[in-house]
């Protein structure tokens, strides 16, 4: 297996930084603070090098079309370079998760008619006292007649207060467990749909939108229950596969962020080296040098995860490797940098203490870290070391 990316996706990905830094970090530092991006940001990232959605499964890079690199190998690097600028990359990259979810359990019919949105489509899953255990879900789904009647809570809702439609998880029976849980098509404007707070107050990421949203007595016709009618009690399992195929692309946000603070860390070292006793220097040197090997070896694990997926190989617990490893990685690595850089690392005046809030999430999303190392575990336990 060949790690290395092809000649024309290296070259596209080095554009695709340099672009980053020029369009979009200059607007991080207001965005973090208003928790929202301008109008400025959003023209900025209309000029960006490719289309669609990376985090939706959607994207086009036209200049790489007939290259050697898949997908989602395209995919992962876009979202890494696209990442070290600053992760309002991210906050801007919000469309399509929900009509991925439609393309990826809906009837034929549902994905004809909902699954090919250029707006912004939500994603509720989780709520207030179910987040990795999504099988412990509250909100309800009581069938009558030939409509749905949701009633619930959902919070951390991505792109929930912007999108045209939702695609929120409920159980009918909480007594099944995920056999119980369904999924359903929420337009934006359903009566009962509450927008309870836009974004919500958090750490880092502050400008990505995720939302409360409340249900009360929602009503939707059973068109807008995702799936034909015999799959329906398989597709929670189904939906959960969304998050598969993305938890590597996750992983290359943390990378992007830590190789930035690496090397935006370097020239602030080096005019402070006469500060420094030839052996703190060494050590620091050292510590770049260390630094720097471990986030390849991270980006590999995450680019061996997009090969395989590519290649309709299984690519399970590679992806959960990936998400299980890099994250908490990349959190050392800025962290560490804070640490040398002293009071610049703390300074608003700068990013790297924005870049560590932000990526503290990282091993969170889409799937904990705990959560992937069980996935893991059970993996080895099961099939052995050398499974595929």
């Amino acid at each position: 297996m060949n790690l290395e990316l092809a000649p024309e996706t290296a070259e596209y990905a080095r554009e695709l930084r340099r672009w980053s830094v020029e369009q979009l970090r200059p607007h991080a530092r207001a965005a973090d603070r208003a928790h929202a991006v301008s109008a400025a940001a959003i023209e900025a990232y209309r000029s960006r090098p490719f289309t669609g959605s990376p985090n939706a499964g959607s994207i086009r890079v036209p200049a790489l079309e007939g290259t050697t690199d898949g997908t989602y190998v395209i995919a992962t690097t876009v979202v890494e370079h696209g990442t070290y600028g600053d992760s309002i990359f991210g906050c801007l990259d919000q469309t399509g998760i929900g009509a991925k979810v439609v393309r990826l359990i809906g009837s034929p019919e549902q994905v004809e008619r909902w699954g090919h949105t250029d707006g912004f489509t939500g994603f509720a899953l989780t709520e207030p006292e179910a987040g990795s255990d999504a099988a412990g879900l509250r909100t309800s789904a009581v069938q009558d007649g030939d409509h749905w009647v949701l009633n619930g809570t959902k919070m951390f809702c991505s792109g929930g207060a912007l999108s045209e439609y939702v695609v929120v998880f409920a159980t009918v029976d909480r007594s099944l467990g995920y056999n119980g849980i369904r999924s359903f098509l929420v337009p934006a404007d359903t009566p009962g749909f509450i927008v309870v707070k836009a974004n919500e107050e958090k750490l880092g990421m502050r400008a990505m939108c995720t939302s409360l949203l409340a249900f009360d007595d929602v009503r939707v016709p059973d068109e807008n229950c995702l799936g034909v009618p015999d799959s329906r009690p398989r597709a929670f399992g189904r939906a959960l596969a969304t998050l598969n195929t993305t938890r590597h692309q996750v992983a290359s946000i943390a990378v992007g962020l830590a190789q930035a603070a690496i090397d935006e860390a370097r020239p602030l070292l080096q005019a402070q080296k006469l500060s420094y006793t030839p052996a703190r220097w060494a050590r620091i040197q050292a510590d770049l040098a260390a630094m720097d090997a471990a986030l390849h070896n991270g980006r590999l694990l995450i680019r061996n995860a997009a090969q395989l997926l590519d290649r309709g190989l299984p690519f399970s617990r590679e992806a959960s490797i990936a998400k299980a490893a890099v994250p908490p990685l990349a959190e050392r690595i800025i962290a560490r940098i804070l640490r040398i850089l002293g009071p610049d690392g703390y300074s608003e005046e700068l990013l790297f203490e924005k870049w560590h809030r932000d990526v503290k999430i990282i091993d969170i999303w889409e799937g904990t870290g705990q959560i992937q190392r069980r996935t893991i575990s059970r993996s080895l336990m099961g099939s052995g070391a050398a499974a595929g």
